[in-house]
């Protein structure tokens, strides 16, 4: 695992040292005649998979099966984005939803994303600080502890900040301004989360 991080890290990097260059993909202001570097998107949060089966499986309302390994959460999730050229870009992302126990959960994340592919079809890796929170579980008699969140309770919240968090992601260019979006957040061994939806250069 952090080999795997390492690398991606270096990547990165290296990507982000490569500088912004202008792709014929990018639509241009007719006004100021520059192109547009900002993209907005929003997704659904959906799926999530549990390698291990969940931890409480008692308390998921959606689960797709006794021990949890399937389940339905329900949410959203905001992106926006800024281009630093053909190969790489700047990312800030909030999520707020119902977990896999039905209460408000969320994310605020940002970071740099590598961009691979052409232009109908492209791939993405990103890595970046978060802060993941979740109304305390501890209010269900079923719950003891787990290894995501622990003991760290502030008030009515459980909460984390991981200093990295990786996402793959794939978009399908529908026209010069918009793209479909599916992201997938691999927080194995505990989580895989799915996401869907459609950015929007703007």
């Amino acid at each position: 695992m952090k080999t795997m991080m390492h690398t991606s890290v270096m990547i990165l990097v290296a990507a982000l040292f490569h500088g912004p260059s202008q792709t014929s993909a990018q639509s241009v202001d007719t006004v100021s005649g520059k192109a547009s570097r900002w993209y907005i998107s929003l997704q659904y949060l959906g799926l999530t998979y549990h390698p291990d089966g969940g931890t409480t499986p008692e308390v998921y309302p959606l689960k797709l099966d006794k021990k949890a390994y399937l389940v339905f959460p329900f949410g959203m999730a905001a992106n926006l984005d800024y281009s630093l050229g053909r190969h790489s870009f700047l990312r800030l992302n909030g999520s707020l939803y119902k977990d896999c126990a039905f209460v408000t959960a969320g994310c605020i994340h940002t970071g740099p994303r590598v961009q691979i592919g052409r232009q109908k079809n492209r791939f993405n890796l990103g890595i970046g600080p978060i802060l993941s929170f979740r109304e305390d579980w501890h209010q269900f008699p079923e719950y003891t502890t787990d290894d995501f969140y622990g003991d760290r309770v502030s008030g009515r919240w459980q909460y984390r900040v991981f200093p990295y968090a990786v996402e793959l992601e794939y978009l399908r260019r529908i026209n010069d301004r918009l793209e479909f979006q599916y992201s997938l957040i691999p927080g194995a061994p505990l989580v895989i989360t799915s996401m869907f939806g459609f950015r929007l250069k703007i």
